[in-house]
Order: structure tokens, then C-alpha cells, then sequence
């Protein structure tokens, strides 16, 4: 609810600079683009991502885009300790971590221009498309005792069987790799980006915004939690990239 109201007053005080936006000088000195490229580092609520973006400008004001992402998404209860001091850290109770790969559609439109002496550009935006989600399981080092021998072996962390004393650490992470869950979904997107860079060929735009994800079936992440059908999350990323210009060969 929190971000909710974050993003709802975020759009109002947007639409106050529309209604008060003055243009001044800005169709002699503007210059005029029709391609570019970016590459998006993303921090949200839940994790981080890593994303590009390639589109084209048909006119002054909109833009159409292709991006791929690839998202890790973190459980808000996730928390790492341990239980022995020689072992690694885990997260008690996580039954996977998720991964996210994003394709899909963008599309932009200018809400306030950039002043011919410079400022600030502010566009709104919503996004779309398709995802696979990766859930990697979770492996640990569970203790086993045999012939009065006690040794640790990587099992697949089971909420049923293994209890904290019998959990020595977080497995190696390639001892992971083994019945790795893959399930189809979607992706949605919307907030505002602003373009703050001085070289109109160059980007550097800070972008603010909500997601979600959905994936059938559903993964449970964490034990003793309700499953969750949907992924929200708020998020900040920075873009940077190139723009070419109409006349530029």
C-alpha cells in the first residue's frame, strides 16, 4: 500500500508540471532522433535487475520499445544466518530463489519537453510481454550421523524433515542444479522516466515505477507462507545509452 500511495502522489505532482509546462524555443533548437539503445540497472523492493532496450521515436512526442530483462527476486522474509560458525549462511525456510527473463513492449510519450537551455525531460510510460521464471531450489549441508560418524551431505532443503540443529549451511551452489522448477508467465509495468542528460545523441534517464509478475503454475518460495500468484514491486533504475539522429549516417 505503501508504494501504491507513493506512486499515485508521484503522478499527481507529474500532471501539476504538465499543466504549468511553458514552450519556449523549443522547435528550432530541438534535435530530432529516431533510434536508440539503453542499458537498464535496476534496484526494486524485492531484488535487482539488469535489462536493454532498443526503440524508435515515429514522432516528437512517443516512443516504441523491445527490452529484454533478466530480474533475481529476493522473499521480504528471506533472512541469512547460521547455525554453526564453520558453515555457510542460508535462509531458513526459503524453498527457492526466483529468477525472472522479461520480453516484451514499451511505449513512451513526452509529458514535459526539455527546454532548449537545458533541464529536465519527463515522460510516463507502461510496459508488457511475456517472462520465464527460474526457480532455483534450495540445497543445504544437513548433518548425518552413521557408524557413531557424524558428516554432512547436500540434500534439497525439505520444511518437513530438516530442522535448524540439523542444518550445518547453505550447500555449494552448483550442488543446486538439479530439478530446477521453469514456468511460463507475464510481466507488467508503468511509471515516469526523466531524461536529464545534456547531450541530446546520449541518454541518462532515471526512471521510477512499479512491476509484476505472474507465473502458472505458482512457485511456493518460502515454507510456512501462503503461495503468492502474483510479484509486486516498486523500483528505481538508471539508463544510459545512444540516440540517432534523423540525419545521422
Amino acid at each position: 500500500m505503501k508504494q501504491l500511495f507513493f506512486f499515485l502522489a508521484f503522478f499527481l505532482c507529474c500532471l501539476s508540471f504538465y499543466a504549468q509546462e511553458i514552450e519556449v524555443g523549443e522547435a528550432e533548437m530541438e534535435t530530432i532522433t529516431i533510434k536508440e539503445w539503453n542499458i537498464l540497472l535496476c534496484l526494486n523492493t524485492s531484488g535487482f535487475s539488469l535489462g536493454f532496450q532498443q526503440g524508435k521515436t515515429p514522432n516528437a512526442r512517443d516512443k516504441h520499445l523491445w527490452e529484454v530483462e533478466f530480474l533475481y527476486r529476493i522473499h521480504h522474509k528471506a533472512v541469512l544466518g547460521r547455525t554453526y560458525p564453520d558453515g555457510r549462511t542460508f535462509a531458513f525456510g526459503k524453498l527457492y530463489d526466483l529468477f525472472f527473463l522479461r520480453g516484451g513492449y514499451g511505449f513512451q510519450r513526452i509529458i514535459t519537453h526539455k527546454p532548449y537551455y537545458g533541464g529536465v525531460q519527463i515522460r510516463y510510460f507502461f510496459g508488457f510481454g511475456a517472462s520465464i521464471c527460474l526457480g532455483l531450489p534450495t540445497y543445504l549441508e544437513i548433518i548425518k550421523e552413521k557408524d557413531g560418524l557424524i558428516y554432512t551431505e547436500a540434500e534439497r532443503y525439505d520444511p518437513d524433515i530438516h530442522y535448524l540443529i540439523d542444518i550445518f549451511g547453505a550447500a555449494r551452489f552448483f550442488d543446486r542444479f538439479h530439478k530446477i522448477a521453469v514456468r511460463p508467465g507475464f510481466y507488467a509495468k508503468a511509471g515516469f522516466n526523466f531524461d536529464f542528460s545534456n547531450n541530446p545523441l546520449r541518454m541518462q534517464v532515471l526512471e521510477v515505477g512499479v512491476s509484476m509478475d505472474m507465473v502458472f503454475p505458482f512457485i511456493q518460495q518460502m515454507a510456512f507462507n501462503r503461495t503468492k500468484p502474483v510479484y509486486f514491486a516498486g523500483y528505481v533504475a538508471y539508463a544510459f545509452g545512444r540516440r540517432k539522429a534523423r540525419y545521422d549516417f
